[in-house]
């Protein structure tokens, strides 16, 4: 097996131009599909953790049948003592954040409009991790102390025709249905990235929320940890301590409650799935030519080989061993090329995006060449590269001997 592979080491720079080429298309190819998904990894990276830290955190707990009666019969299914799952959680170790929200629907004014919005209660204190992907436009976020302050979201803003320190009046309904209002002074205003978000964001003090909802119960407790990469291990023992209690809880991961994101995630993996393939062509149709002219150039060699008692088997294993060879040079070069337009592309600041639908900011993009990306573009080539080189060695392997040996 060494003197096949070594055979067909020498054999590969037998003609040194046109393995050049071979390798610099597969190069090619590997640092397209390497950048690409590197981009789509940043991308997944950027929307995830903006998903986490915005809206839903890494875990939301809920009253056990949350889920089932939250619209039929929402204050069953509050929860009441809270703060025991809150001393529970506090101290484990990974723990970023724990804290309490309660959200409901509504109608703000401010005496010159009157627009829907989505309100939601929480403690200014803990609501620092939650405020890394919140731009404040105008003014500040909350903070401790804030009993009757509320921070609004831009387009929302824009909607009210409300300017900083102005007053808002919140119309929702009581959990007994009766209709009840809050007021609350606008001491910030943020954007958030997403503009059908930002037209109906209102956060308040939780204890505002209870009173506008004649309530001292929470919706749910949102955990934050300090890593994602943290969620599997933690999550386990999160629900452990959750059944030393006395009341049931029910769980969900910010993955289960992000459908966004998972739309994207999957339209994301499929375009990429797609490119991998025409990637696989090119690199496929480049391989197959290079040693489909090797075995035509080598002819008479090969009925050489195959009068001195050279089996067919090996015939095609040393055939093989070249385009794994080519494969293997294309994989190397094109993880280096990767690296280097990963490093330029950091080192000019970035690629600016335009925002996306939906969105109303536009962001800097990188590639986010991770060890999994790399894999499966070497996969894709190495795969292309064994697919593309059996045909031409399996054509060697049927060459007659007395005709090979004619063209000698």
């Amino acid at each position: 097996m060494l003197d096949l592979m070594l055979l067909a080491l020498r054999n590969i720079f037998r003609n040194v131009r046109r393995t050049i080429i071979t390798v610099f298309s597969i190069v090619v190819g590997f640092a397209a599909m390497a950048c690409f998904g590197g981009f789509i990894e940043f991308s997944f990276t950027g929307l995830r953790e903006t998903t986490i830290r915005t809206q839903l955190g890494h875990l939301q707990i809920y009253a056990k049948g949350y889920w089932e009666k939250r619209v039929s019969d929402p204050e069953s299914v509050l929860i009441a003592d809270y703060k025991e799952v809150v001393d529970a959680l506090n101290d484990l170790p990974g723990v970023s954040t724990v804290t309490q929200r309660l959200s409901f629907s509504g109608l703000a004014s401010t005496g010159l409009a009157t627009v829907n919005v989505s309100v939601i209660g929480v403690h200014p204190e803990r609501e620092q991790d939650f405020a890394d992907f919140e731009t404040v436009v105008d003014g500040r976020h909350l903070r401790a102390g804030d009993t009757e302050a509320g921070v609004i979201g831009e387009e929302l803003q824009k909607g009210l025709g409300a300017k900083l320190n102005d007053w808002v009046t919140v119309v929702t309904s009581s959990l007994d249905g009766v209709i009840n209002a809050v007021d609350f002074q606008v001491v910030g205003i943020v954007r958030t990235g997403s503009k059908e978000y930002d037209s109906v964001f209102v956060k308040i003090p939780i204890e505002l929320a209870q009173r506008a909802r004649e309530t001292d119960k929470v919706e749910r407790i949102i955990v934050l940890l300090e890593s994602t990469d943290d969620l599997p291990k933690l999550g386990a023992e999160i629900q452990r301590r959750l059944g030393l209690l006395e009341r049931e809880f029910e769980t969900r991961r910010w993955d289960e409650l992000a459908g966004f994101y998972t739309a994207v995630v999957s339209l994301y993996t499929g375009i990429f799935t797609i490119f991998a393939g025409i990637v696989g062509l090119v690199v496929m149709f480049s391989v197959a030519n290079t040693m489909t002219m090797a075995v035509l150039e080598r002819t008479a060699e090969i009925g050489a080989l195959r009068a001195i008692g050279a089996r067919r088997a090996t015939l095609i294993a040393m055939f093989l061993w070249e385009g794994i060879g080519i494969g293997l040079l294309g994989g190397v070069f094109g993880i280096l090329a990767s690296w280097l337009i990963a490093a330029a592309v950091d080192m000019a600041g970035g690629i600016s995006m335009p925002p996306p639908p939906g969105m109303s900011q536009g962001h800097q993009a990188y590639f986010a060449i991770t060890g999994e990306v790399l894999l499966k573009s070497f996969a894709v080539v190495m795969t292309a590269v064994l697919l593309s080189s059996f045909y031409p060695a399996l054509t060697a392997a049927r060459i007659r001997i007395v005709e090979a040996l004619q063209k000698s």
